[in-house]
């Protein structure tokens, strides 16, 4: 499957927050997030699927737990099932793609 650029919908989240799942099966989903603004705070949640995140651009602080980290283009984190997470971009028009497996059913 190929997903191409032209062709992606993105949804609002909220008013600083847009994604667009640009694939998945049954197993696996690909999704682009896109922040407009810096933000302050976030609230932590979790879930039962794994997930990767890779940064394009901006940069972000991430929190896992107790532990936060300010990553840019080009990094990777990786959360195990169920552990609390969450970031704030640290940059206008930050962008990341989050990976989920299983899918993540409430985002189709």
């Amino acid at each position: 499957m190929i997903s191409y650029q032209k062709d992606q919908t993105f949804q609002k989240v909220d008013e600083n927050t847009e994604r667009c799942v640009v694939t998945h099966s049954d197993k696996i989903m690909s999704v682009v997030v896109r922040f407009k603004e810096v933000q302050e705070s976030t609230s932590l949640h979790s879930h039962p699927e794994e997930q990767v995140t890779y940064i394009v651009k901006g940069k972000f602080k991430f929190f896992e737990e107790d532990q936060e980290y300010i990553v840019g283009p080009g990094d990777f984190l990786r959360f195990e099932p169920n552990v609390r997470h969450g970031c704030i971009p640290l940059e206008p028009n930050s962008e990341l793609v989050d990976t989920f497996t299983p899918i993540r059913k409430d985002f189709l």
